[in-house]
């Protein structure tokens, strides 16, 4: 189990290593490619410039696995993660695995870095919600400034580009990133899209949807895009309003999902001696197993219920 441990843990102080290097090797050719037929248009031009320098290629699911690990940051608001971040998240948890390991034994190691796990992913993704709500509100002001450029007579081009300017926050770093890729030869409509799945933002997969059809039947996307705004600013008073008056509910349903689970992490940590005997016995190795699928199948249960009220 020692041997077990100690090889995960170089394990994960080599991932991280290797995430590094290669961010290191690929930031300054690769930081604006966001979508997967884009990343291959532009590693098609790069290869004939660099393949005498690129001898050594990243594997094809590996190279998927760090794009999908970009895109992770890029929806917390990190644009260019660099060595550092990945090194401040993996030496800590490693750290405390090992402290574990010495102190508690092998049950307590992997408790600990299950909970650690958790705890990163669980500070990400507050990060991540609170983003998507400061974009979400400021979408209705930038649709509005599209609004008035396109009433005077700009194209919805052209008057996209001149919106960004206008735009503060993280919506200004989504807006960038499409604006770079219309630059580079991609259509407004598809590079809002590629963006929108990127950082999950349907709202804005909406407008490029409305920015498409005014691209190829015409019409009036002006009236469109101020009929979405003013219902995306009715809708975001009406969620805050429910979100007020169901707050007990919901802060309710994370307590009772959460609670079983850093409850049992904890016992694992520093009573692993109940388990190890449990999970020797035949009838606590079925409660156990019994109560791990009790756990997701109410965790789930918990979850629709706080993301429907």
């Amino acid at each position: 189990m020692h041997i077990a441990l100690w090889l995960l843990a170089a394990a994960l102080l080599l991932t991280g290593t290797g995430l590094w290097l290669w961010q290191r090797a690929q930031q300054r050719s690769q930081q604006d490619v966001s979508a997967a037929f884009v990343n291959r248009q532009l590693q098609g031009m790069q290869q004939a410039q660099k393949e005498p320098q690129d001898t050594n290629q990243v594997a094809p699911q590996l190279q998927v696995s760090i794009e999908a690990l970009r895109h992770f940051f890029l929806r917390a608001g990190i644009q260019h993660p660099s060595g550092k971040l990945y090194l401040q998240l993996l030496l800590p948890g490693i750290g405390l695995t090992l402290l574990a390991l010495i102190l508690g034994g092998g049950l307590s190691a992997i408790g600990t870095l299950l909970l650690y796990t958790m705890l990163v992913y669980f500070y990400f993704w507050l990060r991540i919600a609170k983003l998507q709500r400061t974009m979400l509100r400021q979408l209705p002001g930038f649709l509005d400034t599209l609004v008035r450029l396109v009433t005077i007579g700009n194209s919805i081009g052209s008057a996209f580009q001149t919106g960004i300017l206008s735009t503060e926050g993280p919506l200004r770093m989504v807006l960038d990133r499409a604006n770079r890729q219309v630059q580079a030869g991609v259509e407004l409509e598809h590079a809002l899209r590629l963006q929108a799945a990127i950082y999950r933002f349907k709202e804005l997969d909406l407008v490029a949807a409305v920015i498409g059809v005014s691209s190829r039947f015409g019409g009036r996307s002006d009236l469109v895009l101020e009929r979405m705004a003013a219902f995306m600013r009715d809708l975001e008073h009406a969620q805050n309003e429910l979100a007020s008056l169901s707050a007990e509910i919901r802060l309710s349903a994370w307590i009772m999902g959460i609670l079983p689970i850093a409850i049992g992490i904890f016992l694992i940590i520093f009573n692993n001696n109940m388990f190890a005997n449990m999970w020797q016995d035949p009838v606590g190795k079925n409660m156990l197993i019994g109560a791990v699928v009790l756990e997701v199948v109410g965790s789930y249960g918990l979850y629709r219920l706080a993301k429907t009220v």
